[in-house]
C-alpha cells in the first residue's frame, strides 16, 4: 500500500481551511491557515498586530502556492510540463525566467552533490508510480529490471540542459532526449523561500511556513525562538519508540528540511519501497531512514536533505561539505544517529545516547 505523511489530512480538507486567529501574550495576534498543495499539507503561521496586513499576506501566499504547484508540476500543462514535452525534440525553445532559474540552481546543486541530487531523472521517478494512489484496479508493481536498466543507460543529467542567451532572449534545450525534469526534491524548498519573501514584502516580521514538516521561519514566536520537533523515523515501524527524535530552536531566517523513508512508500512482497530514488541504481536509496538539514536557504536545505539521504553514512560528510551544509542529522537503517558538530550543538536529542555516532 502506498502511504505518505499527508494521507490523514487528505480526507479532512479539499483545498483551504479558513484562517484562524489567536492572541499571543503581546499585542500581536497569531493568524493561521492550512492548504493542501505540492502534494502535502501546508501550514501558514503569521504574527501581526495588523489583521488586514496578515490576511492579505496569507491570501497572497495561498494563491502563489497554487500557481507554482501547476507551473512546476512535471506532468501537468504548466511551465515545467511543457518543457518536459519539448526536451526530447533536442531543439531550443523559450521558457519562463522562473523555470530557467530553477534549472540553473539545480545544475549547480547537482554538480556539488556529485550527481546525487538529479532532477533530470523524472522518467525513472515516474516509473515507480509514487504519484498514483493504489486501488484494486491499479495495484502497485515495482519497475522491471530491464526498464530500470534502460533508463539508467540513457543517463540523463542536469548538465544535459543547455541555456542559450542571445539578443533575442534566453532559450533552453536538452542534448539528451531522456531528460525529464522532476523538481520534487527542490521545488518545495524554493516555494517556501518565495513565501517567506512575500511575508517580508508585506511587513510581516514574524512567521512560519511549514510544508509537510519542511519549514522556514522569520522573526520569533512571542519573543522566543521557534521550537521545532524532528520526527523519529523509527516511530512508523515501532510505535513504542518516541515519536519525536529531537528538538531544535530556530532563529530568524533558518530553514529545516527532512527527507525520510516514511514519507511516501509502498509495501510489495514484504519489502519497503520509498520515494527517494538513487540515480546510480535506479532503486530507492538504501541504508538511510532520514536526514534533517538546517540552512539559511530553504531550496538548498531541500536539495541537500535528498542528496545526503542518498549519500548515506559513508559519504554524507563529503557531500555536505561540497554543498556548504554545516547542520546535519542523519539516521541510518539500523537506527544509528550521525550528527555534524554544528548540529550537535543545536539539537536536543530525546533518544538513547548509545545510538549516536560522532
Amino acid at each position: 500500500m502506498l502511504k505518505h505523511k499527508s494521507d490523514f489530512f487528505i480526507l479532512l480538507i479539499i483545498a483551504l481551511v479558513s484562517t484562524s486567529c489567536h492572541f499571543d501574550n503581546n499585542s500581536n495576534k497569531l493568524y493561521q491557515q492550512q492548504l493542501f498543495t505540492f502534494g502535502t499539507l501546508v501550514d501558514i503561521s503569521v504574527l501581526s498586530d495588523n489583521p488586514e496586513q496578515a490576511e492579505k499576506a496569507i491570501d497572497l501566499i495561498s494563491t502563489e502556492f497554487d500557481r507554482l504547484h501547476t507551473a512546476w508540476h512535471p506532468w501537468e500543462n504548466g511551465e515545467l510540463g511543457q518543457a518536459n514535452q519539448r526536451f526530447s525534440g533536442l531543439k531550443a525553445f523559450s521558457s519562463t525566467a522562473s523555470l530557467i532559474s530553477l534549472i540553473e540552481q539545480s545544475q549547480l546543486l547537482s554538480e556539488k552533490s556529485n550527481g546525487l541530487f538529479n532532477p533530470a531523472i523524472g522518467q525513472l521517478i515516474k516509473a515507480w508510480q509514487f504519484d498514483q494512489i493504489e486501488d484494486e484496479d491499479h495495484p502497485f508493481n515495482i519497475p522491471g529490471q530491464e526498464q530500470i536498466r534502460h533508463l539508467l543507460q540513457q543517463n540523463p543529467q542536469m548538465q544535459d540542459i543547455v541555456i542559450e542567451t542571445s539578443g533575442s532572449g534566453t532559450e533552453i534545450k536538452s542534448v539528451n532526449p531522456a531528460v525529464f525534469l522532476d523538481f520534487g526534491a527542490f521545488a518545495k524548498g524554493v516555494a517556501v523561500e518565495k513565501m517567506i519573501q512575500i511575508l517580508k514584502n508585506n511587513n510581516i516580521h514574524n512567521g512560519l511556513i511549514n510544508a509537510g514538516g519542511d519549514l522556514k521561519v522569520i522573526g520569533s514566536k512571542n519573543g522566543r525562538p521557534w521550537h521545532i520537533g524532528i520526527k523519529n523515523p523509527s516511530y512508523t515501524r515501532n510505535p513504542e519508540q518516541p515519536e519525536i527524535l529531537a528538538s531544535i530552536e530556530l532563529q530568524s531566517g533558518e530553514a529545516l528540511f527532512t527527507s525520510g523513508d516514511y514519507e511516501r512508500f509502498f509495501e510489495f512482497q514484504g519489502k519497503h519501497y520509498h520515494h527517494i530514488i538513487d540515480p546510480r541504481s535506479g532503486f530507492p536509496a538504501i541504508g538511510t531512514r532520514s536526514v534533517t538539514v538546517l540552512a539559511k536557504d530553504a531550496g538548498l536545505a531541500d536539495a541537500a536533505s535528498t542528496a545526503l539521504f542518498i549519500a548515506g553514512a559513508e559519504q554524507w560528510q563529503a557531500i555536505a561539505e561540497k554543498m556548504g551544509i554545516e547542520f546535519v542529522l542523519l539516521v541510518t537503517a539500523d537506527d544509528q544517529i550521525y550528527l555534524s558538530p554544528a548540529m550537535e550543538e543545536r539539537v536536543k536529542l530525546l533518544v538513547n545516547d548509545k545510538r549516536i555516532r560522532r
